[in-house]
């Protein structure tokens, strides 16, 4: 306990029109030691009026609030301190909403079908300057029409996307090495962040997703 006390412990500001979510978040960070909410609203403006003034590290937004709406006090936020990380927290998962909130500044995107362990995950990855976009916001994006590309990397740089093509095909760290002309160890280093930025554990996981998003042919 004494260790949480004397951590740095992130600030949050969170927002959402429904009393009942906002409970619901709140109990959710309550449980995380690492982070503290120093403010929750009910409407954008709150929201950003908040931020503007405490500075927090991570704003978490819904889309459909009254007066100024989830992507607006994105835009206004990160146009007052670009350094706090958005989080959308959202039951839309339409492609066109999706795109402008990510234009509007917010750097990662969780559908509201979520579970602690995303929410955390969510959190870690935003506050490393990773975007995070929730398996459903990537596969909704896919089906929608959203060029793959264009979301897969979203989540990984050119290089993984590169990597991740080659493992799916079937080659070894070694092989991928020589293709590449990089260490095995870098091949080794770029999968495991792999694996943690798509939330599988092993080759197969990686094989499926690279398959799923089109990257590699299933054939």
């Amino acid at each position: 306990m004494d260790f949480f006390k004397n951590m740095h412990r992130k600030s949050i500001i969170f927002a959402d029109d429904q009393l009942i979510i906002r409970a619901g978040i709140r109990a959710l960070l309550d449980t995380m030691p690492q982070y503290t909410v120093v403010a929750e609203c009910a409407e954008g403006g709150q929201a950003v009026e908040a931020a503007c003034r405490l500075r927090p590290e991570v704003v978490i937004l819904d889309i459909a609030m009254p007066g100024v709406g989830g992507i607006e006090a994105a835009r206004r936020i990160h146009q007052c301190e670009p350094n706090i990380k958005i989080l959308i927290l959202s039951s839309i998962d339409r492609q066109e909403v999706i795109e402008q909130a990510l234009n509007a500044g917010a750097m990662g995107y969780l559908h509201k079908e979520f579970i602690l362990d995303e929410l955390t995950r969510a959190l870690e990855f935003i506050l490393r300057d990773v975007r995070y976009l929730s398996p459903k916001i990537q596969d909704s994006l896919i089906q929608s029409g959203a060029d793959r590309d264009r979301v897969v990397s979203s989540l990984l740089t050119p290089r993984q996307i590169e990597i991740l093509r080659l493992v799916a095909s079937g080659q070894t760290n070694k092989e991928i090495a020589i293709s590449l002309g990089i260490s095995p160890k870098t091949v080794e280093f770029h999968r495991a962040q792999m694996m943690e930025r798509l939330g599988v554990r092993d080759v197969t996981g990686l094989t499926r997703y690279a398959m799923k998003k089109g990257i590699v042919d299933p054939g």
